[in-house]
């Protein structure tokens, strides 16, 4: 008997179709749209990265000095510089005129690219990437979102993941590391738009918000209008359901997938206020009620205002009164004494020139002592004006004859004390106070003695610029401070400004000096031992005859600085910039110099025995009669540096850079001569190490006999050696 098998209805097999074309024309309108957001991004990146880089690239490379950055460029710099935690060491300020020019570009072209897309998008419903893999984005009313509509998608798809991801970058720990902030934005990205896909629609929160969505091109346009029915839905019910559908207004655009094709669905107007902007008519009453809060709130303010006794005038009665007595009523010197410490403890902003005018005026030492009194009671509000009068007395003391000096001597006296003293009692909230051009400097000599006295006081951000502070006492004084957000070598840190100040014999001991600015500062006998001035720029400065035992100074900027005869004994200088400085005679012994650039710096006599200069850049530098046994100069570039007469007994080379240095007279090894009698002595043969074991000495110059004799019995490579050797 034949077996018979029941096959499905036609209608099933049809419905079991369309449920795989569905699936497949999802996952690939849902591929197309990773892709595109791909592409998008990269495009925009791209405009960014391409000009910024190759304008890197050549400033890197450029030996000028270059020109200021672009306006906008440095505006843009400056903006950004906050929000994304640099510090304000990391600013570029001058550049070549190329790299102004392509720099420039990254400001331009960004705003070209994302400027043509939003006009593409709003009139074409493409972008390019859109276009190139069949998408186009279609608004619920029209074929085309237009220019409002697609503001509002594109500032919900790129603005609103952007914002979530700063606020995780600032909120998980991972600030400042702009790698992360780059990381944490596309996953950001990506999650708008994987959550869409959950949704039963498949429509992103920003397509619901803009009432918009993205359909995949059939042909390269946009299918026309298509009602699918049920299966077995007779052809009576479909025109049925046709007609009802036209009877009710539509006015609402979406899209549907069905047998391979892209449907756009009219929806009626109730839909429409769901699906569009209309919806948000419903919050009118909400939005009308709390707006009514707010106006009835700055009434109330106002009235209030309006009503409660004025503080003003009362404090202007008490000052007038308080001024009155000083100047009019005080018959006696306990009387102008009581009127000036009232009308500082008043702490009106008011009383300070006339206070700092009474000190310029009068000579009395009683006098002196109640107005300094007063001053520093005023605090830091007090420090422009007594600035201004410290300048003024340093310029009297300098023109006026020995004679006449005794008064404003002890005027400059007393502003000195009062500038110490309000730094002091203010210590740690400082930050960009101005001393610019103040003499503060040191005096031995009665009547004006005076010695700047700030040992382990909190003087962070204070601009001392030009100042003149020869012998100032600053051991163990806080320069630095990483700021509100806690993190050091971001936008907000409160750095300190040396810039062409005078610390000739300045002590800075185990001062915290974190990124200080030393600009063409005077630091002659300065002592900075045990200081930590990592990130420091001391470019210009004289520290000649300096200390700076122990200092941690890595990654500081010494560039063109003089530090002849300075001492740098166990310093760390790792990664230091010391290009054109002059280090004569420096005492560098045991200096940690790793990927130091020493590029034609002048070591002539310096004493380098036991420092580590791994992968140093010592190009052109004259290390002539230079001390460095045992010093350690594995992978560092020695191209056209001179090492005429320098002791290189022990000093390890191990792949250096040896081509085109002048070894003339340098001394590998010192030879130990056994003792014996008067007549005969023994020279002992030098000992085999592996310090120069497979070294290139084939391109040095001026390499003699028993020098290529040692090198080549240590293993020393060379076109001359032989085995004999």
């Amino acid at each position: 008997m034949a077996q018979t098998s029941r096959s499905q209805p036609i209608s099933a097999q049809v419905s079991a179709a369309r449920v795989r074309e569905q699936l497949s024309a999802a996952r690939s309108l849902s591929l197309r749209r990773l892709a595109a957001w791909g592409l998008e991004v990269g495009l925009l990146v791209s405009t960014v990265a391409l000009p910024w880089g190759l304008g890197e690239a050549v400033r890197r490379s450029s030996a000028t000095t270059g020109m200021p950055v672009n306006p906008a460029v440095a505006g843009v710099q400056r903006g950004l510089a906050r929000p994304l935690g640099l510090s304000r060491q990391r600013l570029i300020t001058d550049v070549p005129l190329l790299t102004n020019v392509l720099w420039f570009g990254t400001l331009v072209l960004p705003i070209a690219f994302v400027g043509s897309q939003l006009y593409s998008l709003s009139n074409r419903g493409k972008t390019w990437p859109k276009a190139w893999l069949g998408l186009q984005v279609v608004a619920i009313d029209r074929s085309v979102p237009g220019i409002q509509t697609t503001l509002v998608r594109e500032l919900g798809r790129w603005g609103v993941p952007v914002v979530v991801a700063y606020g995780l970058w600032l909120g998980s720990g991972a600030f400042p590391s702009l790698s992360w902030l780059g990381g944490l934005a596309i996953v950001c990205g990506l999650g708008a738009g994987a959550i869409g896909q959950t949704s039963r629609l498949r429509l992103t929160w920003y397509d619901s918000l803009a009432g918009t969505r993205v359909v995949l091109l059939r042909g390269g346009q946009v299918p026309i209008r298509y009602l699918p029915e049920a299966d077995g839905q007779s052809h009576h019910s479909f025109r049925e359901g046709a007609s009802a559908a036209l009877t009710t207004p539509l006015v609402g655009l979406t899209t549907e997938e069905y047998g391979g094709l892209t449907a756009i669905v009219l929806s009626p107007a109730e839909a429409a206020e769901v699906l569009g902007p209309q919806g948000w008519r419903r919050h009118w009453p909400v939005l009308g009620v709390l707006a009514g809060v707010v106006l009835l709130g700055g009434l109330g303010g106002l009235w209030l205002d309006r009503r409660l006794p004025s503080a003003e005038r009362d404090r202007d009665a008490l000052f007038l009164a308080l001024v009155e007595n000083l100047s009019r009523n005080a018959a006696s010197f306990s009387d102008r004494q009581a009127a000036a410490l009232a009308l500082a403890s008043s702490q009106d902003a008011r009383a300070i020139p006339l206070l700092v005018d009474m000190l310029a005026q009068t000579g009395d030492p009683d006098l002196l002592d109640t107005l300094q009194q007063a001053l520093v009671t005023l605090g830091p509000p007090a420090i422009p004006h007594l600035q201004r009068l410290n300048l003024a007395l340093a310029n009297d003391l300098m023109a006026l004859p020995l004679e006449q000096r005794l008064i404003p001597q002890l005027r400059q006296r007393t502003v000195k004390r009062t500038l110490n003293k309000i730094l002091v009692l203010h210590s740690g909230n400082l930050n960009q106070v101005d001393l610019s051009g103040t003499n503060l400097s040191y005096v031995i000599e009665s009547p004006d003695a005076f010695t700047l006295m700030l040992e382990q006081q909190h003087l962070a951000g204070i601009v001392w610029r030009n100042g003149v502070l020869f012998g100032a006492r600053f051991r163990k004084a806080k320069f630095f401070d990483p700021g509100a957000d806690g993190r050091p070598d971001t936008f907000d840190d409160w750095t300190t400004d040396f810039s062409g100040s005078d610390l000739t014999e300045a002590s800075l001991v185990a001062a915290h000096l974190r990124h200080a600015v030393f600009r063409n500062t005077s630091l002659l006998r300065a002592n900075l031992s045990n200081s930590l001035a990592a990130y420091a720029d001391f470019s210009g400065a004289n520290a000649s005859s300096a200390w700076l035992i122990a200092a941690d100074v890595s990654h500081g900027n010494f560039n063109g600085t003089s530090l002849v005869g300075a001492d740098l004994t166990d310093a760390n200088l790792t990664q230091a910039r010391l290009v054109n400085a002059r280090l004569r005679q420096a005492y560098l012994a045991g200096a940690m110099l790793v990927s130091a650039d020493l590029t034609q710096a002048d070591l002539t006599d310096a004493n380098l025995n036991e420092a580590d200069l791994t992968a140093a850049d010592l190009r052109q530098a004259n290390l002539s009669n230079g001390e460095l046994q045992g010093a350690n100069l594995t992978h560092a570039n020695l191209e056209g540096a001179n090492l005429e007469g320098a002791n290189l007994e022990g000093t390890v080379l191990a792949r250096a850079n040896l081509d085109g240095v002048n070894l003339a007279g340098a001394r590998f090894f010192m030879a130990e001569r056994s003792p014996g009698d008067a007549f005969v002595t023994t020279i002992a043969a030098p000992e085999t190490t592996a310090a120069l074991e497979g070294v290139d000495f084939s391109k040095t110059l001026n390499l003699e006999g028993e020098q290529l004799e040692y090198v080549c019995r240590q293993g020393g490579l060379h076109p001359a050696c032989r085995v004999e050797f």
